[in-house]
């Protein structure tokens, strides 16, 4: 092994090591938390996710630099390049959620932002429900659910003029791992199936996976989903301020989470 490889390789063990030091301390502020039917649990909540998710959404890019260095992968992303802010996102962390919410709750467009998401949320829903109409098992209507969602085209509600991330240091690991070897035009559209498209995602180490599942599992009270929009609009409904429905249609029957359900 060159001393280059071997160098990168042991970024990548510090970089692991100190995710799970991020993830620890969120842990411990978790479990610290009051009972949540005490009525300072939502303050309580918002301060023991706030700073932590920020931490270790720092030490994920840290990790994930370190693997792209590692892997050598010539990463095409860049400022403005937004095709992949189309997608329904999934397996997003549920005190990711809060931590987002708690930071849109601070804007002055925040109901514009949560009714923006429910209507994404309608859209999949009744994307996933014709596909299980037409008889599609639940997974499999999930997976064509969010490809016809991204033929659509529609944005991300926090996509900014000259498509900029309006969350971006806030947005959700699910964001943060994807990444592209390929020219942008292979992101967009149809395109996305073309086999000149150099998508991946960065996976996380199973260690990592599994204090993330722990975490999780201190806010199961909540049950919250794992897809960003109807994330945010279930943390709103539970301590928010707005009726996302008011006025707008419902998803009607039952609904598939993306990728049924299964964290990526």
């Amino acid at each position: 092994m060159y001393a280059a490889e071997s160098d990168s390789l042991s970024d990548v063990d510090a970089a692991t090591a100190h995710l799970l030091t991020a993830i620890t301390a969120l842990r411990a502020g978790l479990e610290a938390l009051p009972n949540p039917a005490a009525p300072e649990y939502p303050a309580s909540l918002a301060r023991a996710t706030a700073a932590p998710v920020a931490a270790l959404h720092a030490a994920y890019d840290a990790w994930a630099g370190a693997v792209l260095v590692a892997e050598n992968r010539r990463v095409t992303c860049s400022r403005g390049c937004s095709a992949c802010c189309r997608h329904f996102v999934s397996s997003v962390e549920p005190f990711e959620l809060i931590a987002l919410d708690a930071r849109l709750k601070a804007r002055s467009e925040y109901a514009d932002l949560i009714f923006a998401s429910h209507s994404r949320s309608v859209l999949y829903a009744n994307l996933t429900n014709e596909e299980l109409a037409r008889g599609a098992p639940d997974e499999e209507a999930g997976d064509r659910a969010l490809y016809r969602y991204f033929l659509r085209g529609k944005p991300c509600p926090f996509l900014e003029a000259g498509g900029t991330c309006g969350v971006y240091e806030a947005r959700p690991m699910a964001c943060r791992m994807f990444h592209a070897e390929s020219p942008p035009r292979f992101c967009a559209g149809k395109e996305i199936a073309s086999p000149w498209n150099r998508n991946f995602q960065l996976e996380l180490p199973q260690e990592v996976e599994e204090a993330l599942a722990r975490c999780a599992r201190l806010l199961d009270h909540l049950e919250l989903p794992e897809d960003l929009f109807p994330g945010l609009v279930a943390v709103n409904e539970a301590f928010g301020r707005y009726d996302a429905s008011d006025g707008l249609d419902k998803p009607v029957g039952p609904v598939a989470p993306a990728n049924g359900g299964k964290k990526e």
